[in-house]
């Protein structure tokens, strides 16, 4: 027990530490705390490395609370039936603590039962982890309406800016012709290193240390995979093919692996987070099932340490997907007969572009839109704004900064 006291007391100090020597920002997510108003439970989800476990703390600050992390490799191998040793340590190390915040605890098989029997004693539980699927399986069933679930991102581009402590100036609810200058220069510093945490407080050099992080913990390990040189070809193969439709059946055949191994790891790399999906939008179900995804990379750090890429326009497409996943859209694209939509979220058709004038924008663009019948029609662009026949042309940056303004109404 002494042992399990001390590794304890090292996590919470570590935790509470980050708030007294690290920057930390207010994140742009709703008012959580609300959801721990009765006995509940939690959930905050999102790629390894996001923020998750600050985020959590942050709602936490004022009140006495338990805290285990069991990604920790002292608390490896831990069954179920000992985590009663650790409410016991926590109990006497904190006394008779109402808020629980376990990190990773999707770690322990059947960790279900023992949070719902904490949240049924009446305490109020934080969970965090890095696999959407850990709330999917059979023994999530006892947690059935009795959590609510939030996914965390990487820092959005307003929360890259507050954490470089940009100050934004507006007049008459328009940016200053000097705030746009900044803002456009922070936003291409954005498309190189996105929004870690840890790569904007100590250096880009992390970008690929958190990648690799990510692959061994969340898929390699989860998924017990043996070819790891393989399942690397793989990952780097599939980042490569971000803002663009993947077709598993051909990275089958071209690294010669079987097609249920190829789901098997795209869908380990869609659970942790390291890719998200967008599903072709047809009146065919069925149809919409059988054709390729388009891939989008959970931050564009990634795809340019891993893709070593830096095509704008792929790059701002990337950004708008992660923005409209943010706002909990499901994502979806439209490809018909010589035309194609980006994206078709609820009413809205929206397309992505690298122009920068009205006369850099490819026809097809627009030929796409008119295609389609939807309330709100946006061609996002780099810098070029209009309203021209019920399209909005709307500059990238206005619309990572305002994402919710285009929406409304």
């Amino acid at each position: 027990m002494s042992e399990i006291k001390q590794v304890l007391v090292d996590q919470k100090t570590r935790l509470e530490r980050k708030f007294e020597k690290e920057k930390i920002i207010e994140r742009d997510v709703p008012n959580l705390k609300k959801y721990l108003s009765q006995p509940n439970v939690l959930a905050i989800l999102g790629v390894r490395r996001c923020g998750k476990s600050t985020l959590a703390e942050m709602l936490l600050r004022g009140e006495n609370f338990g805290y285990v992390n069991f990604d920790d490799d002292r608390l490896a191998g831990i069954k179920v039936e000992d985590l009663h040793k650790l409410e016991k340590a926590i109990y006497e190390l904190f006394g008779e603590v109402e808020y629980f915040l376990f990190d990773e605890i999707h770690n322990v098989y059947g960790w279900e039962l023992f949070v719902n029997r904490l949240r049924e004693e009446g305490k109020r539980i934080i969970i965090t982890g890095s696999n959407s699927k850990m709330l999917s399986g059979e023994l999530a069933t006892a947690l059935t309406g009795r959590h609510i679930s939030f996914t965390l991102f990487p820092f959005s581009f307003s929360e890259y800016l507050r954490f470089k402590g940009v100050k934004i100036e507006k007049v008459k609810n328009t940016f200053t012709t000097l705030s746009e200058g900044v803002i456009k220069r922070e936003l291409e510093n954005y498309m190189r290193v996105g929004g870690f945490p840890e790569v904007l407080k100590i250096s880009e050099d992390f970008i690929f240390s958190i990648f690799s992080d990510i692959v061994y913990k969340d898929v390699v390990q989860r998924l017990k995979i043996k070819r790891i040189e393989l399942f690397k070809s793989f990952t780097v193969n599939i980042v490569k093919y971000f803002s663009n439709e993947v077709s598993l059946s051909r990275l089958s055949r071209t690294l010669k692996i079987s097609n249920n191994t190829v789901e098997e790891w795209f869908n380990g790399l869609v659970n942790a987070y390291v890719i998200i999906t967008s599903e072709r939008f047809t009146s065919k179900p069925r149809e919409g099932m059988t054709s390729p995804k388009k891939v989008y990379v959970i931050d564009p750090g990634f795809i340019s340490s891993i893709a070593l890429d830096n095509s704008k326009g792929r790059i701002m497409e990337n950004l708008v997907a992660l923005q409209l996943s943010r706002m909990g859209e499901k994502l979806f694209y439209v490809k018909g007969n010589n035309y194609e939509v980006d994206f078709l979220v609820k009413d809205t058709a929206i397309q992505v572009t690298y122009a920068s004038g009205k006369d850099e924008i490819p026809k097809r663009e627009i030929e796409g839109l008119n295609k389609i019948k939807v309330k709100k029609k946006i061609v996002i662009t780099w810098d070029y704004e209009d309203e021209i026949k019920e399209i909005k042309f709307v500059p990238i940056w206005k619309f990572l900064l305002n994402t919710q303004e285009y929406f409304n109404g």
